[in-house]
């Protein structure tokens, strides 16, 4: 890649003092960036369809979907760009799936701003980006070797821990139905697959197991 060609980003997130902090960390780059702006899947879609970029850094949680899901739109909306995800949700959760669905860097919005520029750095020169905690959990799964004492997580869809993520804000089967445009039974479907993955016998044990494995906090 020319380093003295300006480098196109498209930052994506509903927070607009999260992309304002992003232009500032970009601008510490060591070339010129030319950075566009968008706060929901929709919008970004739109602005890679109008101008390609290089480099999309994108939210998980976002107004208007989950973006774990849309990820491989996104990949086709732009095949040439690197796509590094900066999201305050649990790494160890998300990181693998967000890779498995094509992005090529997982970031803890918590992270220091120099992490953050290794990162973007290091996806631009090709290569996966994680943190070295997660970079070996990743090599202990990938080769039988669990640390001890590492209980395995269950496996969820995509749809799932979309749906769990609504759970744990506290979201009713029908608010979910409504904001993933699915049927209530579709939903009903999902929390069942969920309590019994979770051993959750009740509603509101659910709830507090999705608050639980999220780490999310109230």
């Amino acid at each position: 890649m020319d380093l003295s060609s300006s480098l196109n980003v498209l930052v994506v997130d509903d927070h607009d003092v999260v992309r304002l902090g992003v232009r500032h960390v970009l601008s510490r780059l060591d070339r010129p960036c030319v950075v566009r702006e968008a706060a929901n899947l929709r919008d970004a879609l739109a602005a890679l369809g109008e101008r390609p970029a290089d480099l999309v850094m994108l939210d998980l949680g976002l107004g208007d979907g989950f973006a774990l899901g849309a990820l491989p739109r996104l990949r086709d909306a732009a095949p040439a760009a690197r796509v590094l995800v900066l999201s305050s949700m649990p790494e160890d959760i998300y990181a693998e799936r967000c890779l498995r669905a094509g992005a090529d860097g997982f970031v803890a919005k918590s992270a220091l701003s120099t992490t953050l520029l290794d990162a973007v750095g290091s996806v631009l020169a090709g290569r996966i980006w994680v943190s070295v905690e997660q970079r070996d959990a990743l090599l202990r799964r990938a080769t039988g070797r669990a640390a001890g004492g590492e209980l395995a997580r269950p496996e969820f869809s995509v749809r799932e821990l979309e749906v769990m993520r609504l759970i744990a804000a506290g979201r009713s089967t029908r608010e979910i139905a409504e904001q993933l445009n699915r049927s209530v039974k579709t939903i009903e479907t999902h929390k069942q697959a969920l309590k019994l993955k979770l051993d959750a016998a009740t509603p509101a044990m659910l709830v507090r197991k999705a608050i639980a494995y999220l780490g999310e906090e109230r």
